[in-house]
């Protein structure tokens, strides 16, 4: 006799607390927000699961994507859950916004202070680049569009790079507003194109085209907006098809150092950004950009 065929897999907690995940449900303040049951508030991030233990969370944060405090708090509770969930193995982190990746850090946040609120967003920056950079994930960033300061550093925290081709600029250019990077973004970006050129960019404030960008190894591959997302997925698969053990570990010999730096003085951290908002040139720089952004 025929024997019967073997029941499905349960679904992991992950998925069961999800849900509707073909569908593209939507993570909003760590709960479901459903298509036929939309949530007061557009949820800032957008999270699918696809297939073969892959992810995705796209950014959903109008109108630039800004990393405010809430996301930064969001998209590392959703990392974690996704490294949580044994089923997940990797992720392509993208934006649902177009021609926009990320716009960087919210500099409302820098600009007249509050300075126990300013102390939560700076440490929530931190924690949520310990968590990307050192993620068993195997992570992709599939770069929609600009990507300045905190948008560049989210892509390099990945471990591969997909960019759009088209007039769209990547690079960490704080000193353009007079605000020095840290050491542990401007680290990073010099392991990724090397240090003369780091230093060149890190001090001009230099955005990068798409085809500057790969060449200088800031990206791993410039494509259409319409290759975006198989490309981002070709990579990720490739990434996957290693050993996860042997992947995970050189993962973390190489990425460790840094971010047990951070961790090692992360108050200090905090404490020399706050003194570097502070200053009356940076704030004038600040309330001078943001009001340029009023009028456009």
């Amino acid at each position: 006799l025929p024997t019967a065929p073997p029941s499905p897999a349960p679904p992991s907690s992950m998925q069961r607390r999800l849900g509707a995940i073909r569908t593209g449900a939507a993570l909003a303040r760590r709960g479901l927000c459903s298509k036929s049951k939309p949530a007061p508030e557009a949820s800032p991030l957008i999270i699918n699961f696809k297939h073969d233990g892959v992810a995705s969370i796209s950014l959903n944060n109008r109108p630039v994507n800004a990393l405010s405090h809430g996301v930064c708090l969001e998209l590392r509770a959703a990392i974690k859950e996704l490294e949580a969930d044994g089923a997940t193995r990797g992720l392509i982190l993208g934006s649902a916004l177009p021609n926009l990746f990320s716009g960087g850090l919210d500099i409302r946040a820098f600009h007249r202070p509050d300075l126990e609120q300013l102390t939560q967003y700076w440490t929530s920056v931190q924690e949520l680049w310990l968590a990307l950079h050192t993620t068993r994930l195997a992570t992709v960033a599939a770069i929609s569009g600009h990507a300045p300061a905190g948008g560049c550093l989210l892509a390099l925290s990945c471990d591969h790079r997909v960019m759009v081709s088209g007039g769209y600029g990547i690079g960490l250019n704080e000193a353009q507003l007079g605000i020095t990077a840290p050491p542990w973004f401007s680290q990073l970006l010099a392991d990724r194109i090397g240090a003369r050129r780091a230093e060149r960019m890190l001090m001009t404030g230099q955005l990068f085209s798409p085809d500057e960008a790969l060449a200088a190894g800031l990206v791993d591959d410039v494509v259409s907006l319409a290759d975006l997302n198989n490309v981002a997925s070709s990579r990720l698969a490739e990434l996957l098809a290693v050993n996860e053990r042997g992947r995970v570990s050189i993962k973390k010999q190489l990425r460790e150092p840094a971010a047990e730096a951070l961790r090692e003085r992360q108050s200090e951290d905090l404490d020399w950004f706050i003194h570097v908002v502070q200053q009356e040139d940076v704030q004038a720089a600040l309330g001078a950009y943001i009001e340029s952004l009023r009028k456009k």
